[in-house]
């Protein structure tokens, strides 16, 4: 199973499942690289929650014990 995978991208948002060993950080620079923006400072982790109210950085709905889904914004 891969480490990182985005599973929904617009044009403002960016959702990503990551396993629980990556850091924000490393998270940050594989969304930045594999899908930039074009902007100079690129995706950053929203402070927002998800559409349907679910708070930023929660376990997978799939792999809750090794995984967690992230918003980002840019």
């Amino acid at each position: 199973m891969r480490k990182f995978t985005v599973y929904s991208i617009g044009l403002c948002f960016a959702s990503v499942c990551a396993r629980n060993d990556m850091s924000i950080e490393q998270i940050t620079e594989k969304l930045n690289k594999e899908h930039p923006t074009g902007l100079d400072h690129g995706w950053e982790l929203s402070k927002e929650n998800f559409r349907d109210g679910t708070p930023n950085k929660c376990p997978c709905n799939v792999h809750p014990e090794t995984r967690k889904h992230y918003l980002f914004h840019c």
